[in-house]
């Protein structure tokens, strides 16, 4: 855990994804071993000032692997059900969100895949799936799964190429 928050510091550029790493990190730690310490209910107060402040709502519930980099963490808004995968690269204006599966009548979320960056503006809602190294460009809608190495742009957002 201590060598995930270090590696993360290292390379997330400004003191509020700093700030955000380290707390998420200890949040998502406690809330994982149900651990509701004095420390965890102060790691939730800063995460939310930081939901105030910077509109960056990520909760410590989110399964997000390893090596998390937030360009510009503003508006930032990902559903608690959603998983992220190592090295996820996010910058300004993303939502990751659920839907209302109309066959099942439940909430599904997105899952990103490793190594994917999202691009300023974008927005993924429901049950699919963002393959691995993959990029999404800015503004990029995306309803419908996205393969592994490509780069997809648009609304709703389409591969326009493989990597």
């Amino acid at each position: 855990m201590l060598n995930t928050i270090k590696k993360e510091l290292a390379i997330n550029p400004g003191l509020t994804s700093k700030l955000f790493i380290i707390n998420f990190r200890l949040a998502s730690l406690f809330y994982k071993k149900g651990l509701t310490t004095k420390i965890f209910i102060f790691n939730i107060f800063f995460l939310k000032l930081l939901k105030f402040f910077c509109g960056l709502d990520i909760s410590p519930k989110t399964v997000i692997g390893e090596g998390l980099v937030l360009f510009h963490p503003q508006n930032i808004v990902i559903n608690s059900d959603s998983v992220l995968g190592r090295n996820v690269m996010l910058k300004h204006n993303v939502t990751i969100g659920n839907k209302l599966d109309p066959v099942t009548g439940k909430h599904v979320s997105p899952t990103i895949g490793s190594n994917v960056e999202l691009s300023p503006g974008v927005i993924i809602i429901g049950k699919v799936h963002i393959g691995d190294n993959s990029v999404i460009g800015a503004g990029g809608i995306v309803v419908k799964d996205i393969a592994a190495n490509s780069i997809a742009v648009g609304n709703p957002a389409k591969v326009i190429k493989e990597r």
